[in-house]
């Protein structure tokens, strides 16, 4: 706005020595300004070569969906390998996945999350996942990729890739591990719980995982975000991020409502993350203030729809427990559950455009 009020006050004293000078002069700077702003509405993409060019994006390297999406899981085949090491490249990572020694473990695991979901989730599944593979080193514990009709046609599913290594904590210990990796730990504990005890397993970290990838897919495939393959993404004209996101990173909250939100950062160096000490009351409680369902989804807006997406899954359509609970000295000092039970905007987008 400072720069706005400049241009202006300019033109204000050109215009006392040449009125039409000005005037040309004043159309001009403001179209200069105009262009400056709408920048900030932009995202350069730059995984956008990688998911245009790379052939696990291109749907004639795959069968044609039929039956149960469990069907199409198998060990890591040299296509998405490569397909993991050009993105862990991009991202600075230096592991290159290997195939994994669980995949029968795996397939069994995939067997049971099946059975466990709703009709209408099943069929989501069906429809656009392509197939999941299975690694070892994959630099994180799940990478989905997106495939599109003969590459250069409209994006038709997506593919997941998860490092069966990873996968060995119970559900309750995998999404605390998680929710801890942002922050230095001091006082003050942290858990999640998503599940009752007597359902707390490794199988449903693993469906957790899943739903939230699934997400991503979705959010690609029937468009509620840019199409990952264009060079540049803008989320203002996508109507689940309106009043939210100005750009993937950028968010209408971080000012004045939420100003720790760009702060945080999952996984990164003990001595990079927040200190839970110190800000947990300007993280989770004004969290309450926003339209991010969980502090993950308030990192990228991305990351916002899939959190959203699973989360409804997991806390309105099955009914399953989400409860964060800080504790200091043996007391508890805060608590909130999954923040999707009051996102009536959300839901209803939900049940719209992705349950219709």
């Amino acid at each position: 706005m400072k720069f706005q009020i400049k241009l202006i006050t300019l033109v204000s004293v050109i215009k006392r020595f040449n009125p039409f000078f000005g005037t040309s002069l004043f159309l001009v700077l403001f179209c200069l300004f105009a262009l400056t702003c709408n920048k900030k509405a932009f995202n350069k993409n730059e995984y956008s070569k990688i998911i245009k060019k790379h052939p696990a994006s291109n749907s004639n390297n795959y069968p044609l969906l039929s039956g149960d999406w469990t069907d199409r899981s198998f060990n890591i085949d040299d296509s998405h390998i490569s397909y993991v090491k050009e993105m862990n490249e991009l991202d600075g990572f230096i592991e290159i996945p290997a195939p994994s020694h669980l995949t029968k473990e795996m397939k069994a695991r995939l067997s049971f999350i099946s059975k466990s979901f709703k009709p209408e989730v099943k069929k989501i599944f069906d429809k656009y996942l392509y197939g999941i593979y299975f690694c070892e080193k994959l630099g994180g514990t799940g990478l989905t990729g997106f495939i599109y009709e003969n590459t250069k046609g409209k994006p038709l599913g997506g593919f997941i890739i998860i490092d069966s290594s990873v996968i060995n904590k119970k559900a309750n210990d995998w999404i605390s591990f998680k929710e801890k990796s942002a922050f230095q730990l001091g006082d003050i504990s942290l858990e999640i719980k998503i599940e009752k005890e007597e359902e707390n397993t490794v199988d449903n970290a693993l469906r957790y995982i899943l739903l939230h990838e699934m997400g991503h897919i979705l959010s690609n495939t029937i468009g509620i975000t840019p199409d990952l393959r264009s060079e540049s993404l803008d989320y203002t004209r996508y109507p689940f991020f309106d009043k939210v996101w100005i750009s993937e990173k950028e968010s209408t909250y971080d000012s004045k409502i939420f100003p720790f939100r760009s702060k945080v950062k999952f996984y990164s160096p003990e001595s990079e993350a927040l200190n839970l000490d110190i800000v947990w009351d300007q993280v989770y409680p004004v969290l309450s203030k926003t339209h991010f369902s969980t502090l993950y989804g308030a990192t990228n807006a991305l990351d916002d729809f899939a959190e959203s997406f699973v989360s409804y899954v997991h806390c309105i359509l099955d009914n399953r427990p989400w409860e964060l609970t800080l504790t200091q000295k043996g007391n508890i000092i805060f608590k909130m559950k999954n923040r999707i039970h009051e996102l009536e905007r959300e839901k209803e987008f939900i049940r719209k455009n992705v349950f219709k």
